[in-house]
This record gives structure tokens, sequence and C-alpha cells, in this order.
């Protein structure tokens, strides 16, 4: 069988849904419950067809050479990673929260090498399913040391993972904004295929995204039309690329009462309409949609997602 290709891909993943504030906490168990494989089967049932697992790897690692993870902290990936994939659910890790990257760039670069080096070997007999993106949300870097960032990164994943999908994200928190004004600064690599583009976005943030909302309703026909706007360049934009997109986070936070389900299930739509993979953010606080010691969810939610 043929290795999928990221359209091919892309079409499978869906409409899907985080794993957040678990293994990117600082320790699992801080921010919300651990994960447990019941989730899953949560996921699955309701028919999240993917399924991203953020990993903060700062404190599960050495931060002098070698640069060795512990093998404890590795082998609960492989654990959580094997719940997602023995489903059939695409499933994407990540670097999330380790901006010591940023902050001591290009100081920082060796270790970071390192800790891919360490991810694509060990994750490397993992099947298609699984999908690498290299670094969340770069806020501090420049666009140089971006591209240098994805340069080094890339080749090392591909000694072990010659054909695994690796994802790509612009500055600016990944929003498609950024992409938007800065078209032709992310460099692909012309001899490499498999990638995608990784976005997210919590626009107006003073509706969405703060826990103290400034804008207090959404759904207008300007807000849709906005959302319908930036969707559709990016659509051009991917498609002038020949690189599929991701929206690899999106959501509202509780504290809105005016227009919230509205906001997710346009955001559906468009994201259906456009053929993009997503997956929503939740949590288990402001992002909450199931109760992760009960595992009742948020009907309102999952009907505004189409679930």
């Amino acid at each position: 069988m043929s290795q999928m290709t990221p359209a091919q891909m892309q079409q499978k993943m869906g409409i899907g849904i985080n794993l957040g504030n678990t293994l990117d906490a600082p320790r699992e168990g801080m921010w919300a419950p651990k994960a447990q494989e019941q989730l899953f089967v949560q996921f699955k049932q309701k028919h999240f067809s993917c399924v991203r697992i953020p990993v903060r790897w700062e404190q599960h690692m050495l931060d002098e050479p070698p640069y060795t993870v512990n093998e404890t902290f590795i082998r609960r990936v492989h654990e959580v990673v094997d719940w997602s994939l023995s489903r059939d659910l695409v499933t994407i890790i990540n670097t999330h929260h380790d901006t010591w990257l940023e902050k001591e760039f290009p100081n920082s670069l060796p270790r970071f090498k390192s800790l891919w080096e360490q991810i694509a070997n060990s994750f490397a007999s993992k099947n298609e399913l699984l999908l690498f993106e290299i670094y969340n949300e770069p806020h501090i870097f420049t666009a140089k040391n971006l591209n240098q960032m994805n340069r080094e990164i890339l080749p090392i994943i591909r000694q072990s993972n010659p054909t695994r999908i690796v994802i790509f994200g612009g500055l600016a928190w990944m929003n498609p904004s950024w992409i938007l004004k800065n078209p032709d600064i992310i460099q692909f690599p012309s001899n490499d295929t498999q990638l995608m583009l990784e976005i997210h976005n919590y626009d107006p943030g003073g509706y969405a995204l703060s826990n103290k909302p400034t804008i207090h309703q959404w759904g207008s026909t300007n807000d849709i039309l906005k959302l319908n706007n930036w969707m559709h360049h990016i659509s051009v934009w991917s498609k002038a690329k020949n690189v599929p997109i991701f929206y690899g986070e999106f959501g509202c936070t509780k504290e809105q009462e005016k227009g919230r389900y509205d906001w997710y299930a346009q955001h559906v739509a468009d994201i259906q309409h456009y053929g993009f993979a997503a997956a929503v953010w939740a949590d288990h606080h402001e992002f909450a949609m199931i109760n992760r010691t009960t595992f009742t969810w948020d009907r309102d939610i999952l009907n505004a997602l189409g679930k």
C-alpha cells in the first residue's frame, strides 16, 4: 500500500480534537487529570477523526549534552499515542511550550536537534497516521530563525522517517494572518512533498480567547464575512503552494454566552467547505468539552461541531 499524501491525509483527518493541558503541562496531572484510554474511546465514539497530543519535553530531558530524554516519559508518550493510533485516529505530536528554543536561539539549537533525533528514532516504527509537528506557535523567532529551525530539523526527522508527514507553522502564534501578510516567507524544500502547514486562530481574541472578554457577542454578518475572508485566502495560498492546511487549534472560551456555539458551528462549516483538516482546542478549563473524570460531554459544543 502506498504512502498517503498530505492531501489524502488531510481528508482522513477531518475534524479532530486536542488533548490539551495534559502532556504539555510541566508535569502530567498539574493542569488536567492524567490521560486515560477512555478519553480516546470517547473521541472515537463521537466521531473525531484526529487527535493532536501536545507534548512539553523541557522538564523531561537533560539541559546539557547529550540532552537525553527521560525514558519513563517517552514511554508514557508512546502509551498515549498508541491509545490513539490503535483506534485508527490520525495522531499529531509536537514540541509544545518548549519556548526555551526561541528564547535562547541559536544556542538552544543543539538541544532541540537532539530532542527531535530522539523523538524521530523512538517513534519511527509507528504507522503513517502519526504526524510530527516541529514546533508549536513560534512567536519570538524572526522569519530567518524559523526557516533555520525547519531547515535543521527536517533532515533529522527524514533520517529515520523518510516519508512521515511533517507539519510546519508560521510566526505570530501560527495565526493565518501572518501567512497571508507574508505568503512567501516560509521556505518549503522543493524535494519534500510530505509537508503540511498548521494554523491556529482564536479571533477575535477579545471574544474567543480571553477569560475576561472585552467583546461579548459574535455572529453578525460582518463577523462571518471576516471569517470567510481569511479562510478563503488561506485556501488560495494552500492551493498555490500545494501545501495542505491543518487548522490545529481553534476554540472559544466558556466565558462567552452570546454566539459561542455559532462561533464553533461557523468555523466547522468553513473548515469543511475548504476541506481543511482541523483539531478543536479542548482542555480541562476554559475550553473544556468533556469532563475527564466522568467522561460526560458538553452536548451543545458537540452539536455545533457536527458530532
